[in-house]
């Protein structure tokens, strides 16, 4: 049994996750959990490098250090105000920033910030980072890595379930009530992506409150049926992406093609039912007819989303993870946490049916906090 701490900034960026994990054989339990905003600043930077990562290599840097800086600062001060010493840590899971995501390809590659030997200078622990990598380089996509926390604790023997989490990017992890059946996991597009781009853009907000914008608009269908003939809807699991494909610069462009003015709180609405219906017909189509859908990440929180999801899905039982219990914001986090135990007990952390790798491995490398005598 041991402690590990978890920490992920996602592709919403809405700030740094963190979650103080408890691992046994039997268990794995979230023990304390909590967000912190980034600095006006510094969520700026890196918004830009996610929008546009080859903008320039100094403001990379530059970034990767202060927020290397910035997690180990948060990574020291949550473990002290939750109660625990950095004793009692064997080690920080750290996923940091993707900043470009771009898995096909010969060369493919996924590239995350956050300077892990930073972190463990400031914190004093062992940090695991860079979990990607090693499931590209087996030919995989590096995507999504959840699905193994999924399997670990959603996992039930009486029902089908599908674990959704909805961050700027859905992705879904399918977990068979018979228990000797792959598991299936694979992104199935925009998340929170595109409506927080939109509301950025348009209202000077950084997202869409419960959805209640949206909700009050009206789906353009004509519009919808637009966004929905991108091909990339269309292909089969395994697959990954992120805000390289799904960005304000997707929305424009479908716009434009459209040829009709749109009013911008309609097509809110309707880039939330873009979202609500390629996550449900990726479900149908790849997963289960029927069974329980359980939802994580912020996207659980947005009413309208939620609403016309469970109306895609009449066949499925739809829940959020607080529902069983799991804090549905600490998800991720607990997953790089997860993670952290594999590598330290040299466990593989891909599942080669979810990214399509062609053998399990170890999942990322050691920052060490000190030299071991």
């Amino acid at each position: 049994m041991g402690y590990f701490v978890g920490a992920i900034s996602g592709t919403s960026v809405d700030g740094l996750d963190l979650a103080i994990v408890e691992i046994s054989a039997d268990t794995v339990e979230i023990k304390q959990a909590i967000t912190v905003p980034f600095s006006h600043a510094l969520r700026t930077r890196l918004l830009d490098l996610t929008s546009k990562p080859d903008e320039n290599i100094v403001q990379l840097g530059r970034s990767h250090a202060e927020l290397g800086h910035f997690i180990g600062e948060q990574v020291a001060q949550f473990i002290s105000t939750s109660g625990y010493s950095t004793s009692d840590i064997v080690a920080v899971g750290s996923h940091g920033q993707t900043v470009n995501h771009v898995p096909d390809g010969e060369f493919s590659y996924s590239i995350q910030i956050g300077d892990a030997s930073r972190i463990a200078a400031i914190s004093g622990i062992d940090i695991i980072a860079d979990f990607r990598a090693a499931d590209i380089a087996a030919g995989g996509q590096g995507a999504p890595l959840v699905p193994i926390l999924h399997d670990r604790v959603f996992r039930s023997a009486q029902v089908d379930r599908v674990v959704v989490n909805i961050g700027g990017i859905s992705n879904v992890t399918y977990l068979p009530r018979a228990s000797t059946s792959s598991v299936i996991g694979f992104d199935t597009g925009p998340g929170n992506a595109l409506l927080d781009s939109w509301m950025q853009f348009h209202f000077e907000r950084s997202y869409d409150h419960y959805g209640e914008l949206a909700s009050s608009g009206s789906i353009i269908r004509e519009l919808l049926v637009q966004f929905l003939t991108d091909p990339w809807f269309e292909v089969e699991p395994p697959k990954s992406t992120g805000k390289e494909h799904f960005n304000l610069k997707y929305i424009q462009e479908h716009i434009q093609s459209f040829g009709v003015q749109t009013n911008p709180v309609d097509t809110l609405a309707t880039l939330t039912e873009l979202t609500a219906k390629s996550l449900s017909t990726a479900i149908s189509k790849w997963c289960c007819d029927s069974g329980e859908v359980i939802v994580c990440g912020g996207g659980r929180l947005n009413k309208f989303l939620m609403e016309r999801i469970e109306h895609h899905l009449p066949n499925h039982d739809l829940h959020t993870s607080d529902w069983l219990g799991i804090n549905g914001d600490a998800v991720e986090a607990a997953t790089f946490a997860y993670l952290a135990h594999l590598f330290v007990h040299g466990k593989a952390g891909n599942i080669p049916s979810v990214t399509g790798a062609n053998r399990k491995t170890v999942l990322g490398c050691l920052f060490p906090a000190q030299t071991k005598p």
